[in-house]
């Protein structure tokens, strides 16, 4: 394979449209699946230059290196086993589906095929998560106990552009719901402290938002290794927030997403730790895990995964 490989983006929405945006930066020879012909031309004005395919059992069989699966939740699995079974590497977009059916499958198959496959958990490429992840492991605050994990958005503020009820955010049977929508926080998690023993939960619709899927949920999760954490979901933060805190014997960690921080606490003070970098835009999270992607596929960087198959499974299994 050349360094420069060929990607086939399913899925042509908002994350999609990123996705094809950054490739091209990245100099990929990008293509496009988009089943509705008529919308072509507007797909080729926003991105010049991109090959359009709207027949997806052939743009498959085409001879693209990778596909990244950006299409509705609840239409994942289905492109990822067709194109797994093509030979082609994968980059699919959280999370893995809406429900649990096909990822055994899945798994065999990227094995069997010796694929390369990531799941766009982004946030792992977050400088912050990234730091407190070397620092959890060199046991900066000590044994760690507990981690206390949020995030919330008033979901008709998600996009503007947009009714939010005609959104997959908003319908069951496309994979919406904030358990489903929200798995950062359940996948970085899994990434610091492994798997998951035990898992309880309660979810409910408690606002006024015309939806058929839970707009809140409060879970708590036991890991084998011991720690405990809980873990809050919503749509109904008029302010969007994002923040973590993990306690420790010796100290504990608590990062803010809008401030971009890590913040260590003892018993004697509180001092910033990790500070992002002042031209830090979140698109740099999307670039830096596609590029790791590449590399892997092209033999040109890193061999390990920076979100696999195993743990987005696992994170299915947590959520069903």
């Amino acid at each position: 394979m050349s360094d420069a490989p060929s990607v086939l983006v399913v899925g042509t929405g908002s994350v999609g449209s990123r996705h094809i945006r950054n490739l091209q930066t990245l100099g990929v020879d990008v293509r496009a699946y988009r089943y509705r012909d008529e919308l072509r031309g507007d797909l080729a004005a926003h991105h010049p230059g991109l090959i359009i395919h709207t027949d997806l059992d052939q743009a498959l069989d085409s001879d693209v290196d990778a596909v990244v699966v950006a299409n509705r939740t609840d239409q994942h699995m289905h492109v990822a086993l067709r194109a797994a079974q093509a030979g082609k590497h994968l980059f699919i977009e959280k999370p893995l589906s809406h429900d649990y059916l096909g990822s055994k499958e899945l798994l065999a198959l990227a094995h069997n095929q010796g694929l390369q496959v990531e799941i766009g958990f982004m946030l792992r490429r977050h400088p912050n998560l990234m730091w407190i992840e070397q620092a959890l492991g060199s046991g900066a605050i000590g044994e760690v106990y507990t981690a206390r994990s949020t995030v919330g958005q008033y979901l008709p503020d998600w996009r503007p552009d947009r009714d939010y009820r005609e959104t997959y955010s908003a319908i069951k049977e496309w994979g919406g719901g904030v358990i489903l929508d929200l798995t950062h926080e359940l996948d970085y998690l899994v990434w610091w402290f492994g798997r998951v023993s035990d898992v309880a939960a309660n979810a409910g619709r408690l606002s006024k938002l015309e939806l058929d899927v839970e707009d809140v949920a409060q879970m708590l999760l036991k890991f084998e290794t011991g720690v405990l954490a809980q873990v809050h979901l919503d749509y109904l933060r008029k302010r969007f927030h994002r923040s973590v805190e993990v306690v420790g014997s010796e100290g504990t960690l608590r990062w803010e997403y809008d401030a971009g921080s890590v913040h260590l606490l003892t018993q004697e003070a509180e001092m910033l730790v990790h500070q992002v970098p002042a031209n830090f835009d979140r698109n740099d999270m999307f670039l830096d895990h596609m590029r790791c992607f590449l590399k892997r596929i092209t033999g040109t960087g890193r061999a390990e995964a920076v979100s696999d198959l195993e743990d987005a499974v696992h994170v299915m299994e947590i959520v069903h």
